[in-house]
């Protein structure tokens, strides 16, 4: 076995919140018709910078979902999901941490949010319960620097 302090990584996920949260159902007849999901995503790092020996690092994703059957709502989400990171400032430049935190933390939390919105929904009365798709954290970095 290897030791586990010889392999970590120069980046550290510290920990993460529920920073906003708004769920909204309707009583909608599903049966027999088609559910149709829309999902939009977004982030922005609300802090960068260098703490005594690491690099310290806040990321928001934002989840909005919704979903029709028909012309009827059947759920409205809005999750903003933040997260705290480190790096290694023997290691890493500021700019590298910083792209880390456009890719790895916003892949780290992407998975928190799909885990967290699968629980609400289905504690909910959602049926299925809300299962976000994978999306490709490449791609909305690129979308994400076009639009600056």
């Amino acid at each position: 076995m290897i030791d586990g302090k010889e392999i970590n990584a120069d980046f550290q996920f510290l920990g993460n919140r529920v920073s906003s949260f708004s769920l909204e159902t309707k009583i909608v007849d599903t049966k027999g018709k088609r559910v149709s999901p829309v999902f939009e995503y977004d982030y922005s790092i609300t802090e960068c910078g260098k703490t005594n020996d690491k690099y310290f690092g806040v990321v928001q994703l934002k989840i909005n979902g919704r979903a029709k059957v028909g012309k009827a709502n059947l759920f409205k989400i809005d999750l903003i999901m933040e997260g705290a990171f480190v790096g290694n400032q023997k290691a890493l430049t500021i700019e590298q941490f910083e792209k880390m935190l456009e890719q790895n933390g916003i892949a780290t939390l992407s998975h928190i949010s799909r885990s967290f919105l699968l629980s609400v929904t289905s504690q909910s009365g959602i049926n299925p319960p809300v299962r976000l798709p994978m999306i490709n954290i490449i791609a909305l970095n690129e979308k994400k620097k076009k639009e600056k």
